[in-house]
């Protein structure tokens, strides 16, 4: 991530959810973080948005995956996204 000029992001998704932009779901772009609430106790699981209402997450028993912000499972689970690349890296990113 340092290549798009994002540092120190922390570790654990919970404390990913609290750097960045906060980011409208309507307002989505690649790149954004988004996070879920799937243990029942707050923001537990993470993935990066890569458009289409897809996003990129790591499963302990499935490996990578990609799903859908609208699959019922995560549309239930949802809580929030950051925006943590700054609009110059976004848009090298993007080319």
């Amino acid at each position: 991530m340092k290549k798009f000029n994002v540092y120190d992001l922390p570790r654990t998704s919970q404390s990913q959810a609290k750097v960045g932009a906060p980011v409208a779901k309507k307002n989505l772009r690649t790149g954004d973080l988004v996070f879920f609430n799937t243990l029942g106790t707050g923001i537990s699981h993470a993935g990066i948005y890569i458009g289409d209402n897809q996003f990129a997450h790591s499963s302990s028993s499935k490996g990578v995956r990609i799903s859908k912000l609208t699959e019922t499972y995560y549309k239930d689970r949802y809580i929030t996204a950051r925006r943590v690349v700054d609009e110059k890296s976004y848009h090298k990113m993007m080319n």
